[in-house]
């Protein structure tokens, strides 16, 4: 007999005609597979989609590695440092100088710290991403949703910015000036909507005349290549320049990702293990009350190698099925989530707002392979049981 004959019987013997007792057993089977791979996919999804989101929030704010200047010489010889680290590594893409100042916004009474920041190459980018028009020149910003409601600004209007007119450390007098909220973005990461104040250039020329670049960003064709670069500027330049990389700076975020990693596959696994016994309760069950149709089969004259291969497809469909529901779950969730955002965050918890998901390929790869490997493991017992079917038992049966 065929693969294809012998598996189309098996559906037939332990599927035909099912009794009561068979057809719920069948059914938790099928449902507790489903589960556990469909909890395990969006498990893996969630993680991995916190990393992403995570790293493509900071990426509008921080770039992949960031260079800060250990001396007022280095800081005065920013543009010959530019080309030089652009040149440094073939997997640097772009690097841009910039400009940071800390200051104080002021409108109608209401008072709130804020960093500037401004850099031309990467503005327009930015803007994309965080959908917001670009900045018209001269003296506009774009302020975080969290920042503005504490000011209680709204687009067209104008904040106060309180500036030092010196360098760190140095007894200055403040610069006061006066900007326009072109725009009112809002990332989903409160922890730079609530500080960051993206400025034109032409903002910080005005507070201060001869501000120099605060460091240099740079950009990488692979995100996961930003500490071993960070680590190679500190080893070649160390005392001119501070290199970290995204994760180096905002190292709570990741480290959080890093330890849910560990423990949550693991405990979800074990619902995997409890679905693969389920199948192995419903492989009895069903070899018990079938036993006498298989006994006949075998007097018949059925191979004792295709009665195994009855079996072992049996399970094996079933795990299949309920892995393909489990599928069809998760996708199905992950589509309304991202449209609707059924699950929303505590952004001062989670850093952002909704619950994101991103499937990638090993994940259905990586669960589909756990789920036929458990299910080839606990079918030892119930192939063991159906070797000892003789032609006999048809006899004692009846």
């Amino acid at each position: 007999m065929t693969l294809q004959q012998l598996l189309r019987l098996a559906w037939r013997i332990f599927r035909g005609r099912a009794t009561r007792f068979l057809s719920i057993t069948h059914g938790v089977a099928l449902g507790s597979v489903a589960l556990s791979s469909a909890a395990l996919l969006l498990t893996l999804a969630v993680l991995d989609g916190f990393e992403q989101t995570l790293q493509e929030k900071v990426a509008l704010f921080v770039s992949h590695v960031d260079v800060r200047f250990l001396s007022p010489v280095a800081q005065q010889s920013s543009e010959r440092w530019r080309q030089h680290l652009a040149r440094l590594n073939p997997s640097i893409c772009l690097a841009s100088t910039y400009v940071e100042l800390e200051a104080l916004l002021s409108h109608r009474g209401n008072v709130e710290a804020a960093l500037l920041h401004a850099d031309v190459p990467a503005a327009r980018s930015r803007y994309q991403a965080l959908n917001i028009p670009e900045l018209s020149a001269g003296m506009s910003c774009a302020l975080g949703r969290p920042l503005a409601e504490r000011l209680g600004v709204r687009r067209g209007d104008t904040v106060v910015v309180i500036a030092s007119s010196g360098s760190s450390g140095a007894l200055s007098t403040p610069v006061i000036g006066r900007i326009r909220v072109d725009a009112i973005y809002e990332s989903g990461m409160r922890q730079f909507d609530e500080s960051i104040v993206l400025v034109t250039p032409s903002v910080l020329h005005r507070l201060q005349h001869a501000l120099l670049p605060t460091g240099i960003s740079l950009w990488l064709d692979d995100a996961r290549k930003s500490q071993w670069v960070a680590r190679q500027i500190d080893s070649l330049f160390g005392a001119a320049l501070y290199a970290r990389s995204y994760r180096d700076i905002h190292p709570a975020m990741f480290t959080w990702i890093a330890m849910q990693k560990r423990p949550i596959p693991i405990i979800v696994g074990i619902l995997s293990v409890v679905a693969a016994f389920n199948i192995l309760t419903l492989l009895f069950v069903a070899l018990v009350e079938r036993r006498s149709t298989l006994a006949t089969l075998r007097m018949l004259g059925l191979q004792r190698k295709h009665l195994l291969t009855m079996v072992v497809g049996y399970g094996l469909a079933v795990a299949i099925a309920g892995y393909a529901i489990g599928v069809a779950i998760a996708t199905g969730f992950a589509s309304a989530q991202r449209t609707m955002g059924l699950v929303r965050l505590d952004a001062t918890v989670y850093f952002i707002d909704r619950l994101p998901v991103e499937f990638l390929w090993w994940h259905f790869a990586a669960v589909g392979t756990a789920v036929a490997l458990l299910t080839l493991g606990v079918l030892v017992l119930p192939v063991l049981a159906a070797m000892r079917i003789s032609p006999l038992a048809i006899i004692r049966i009846r």
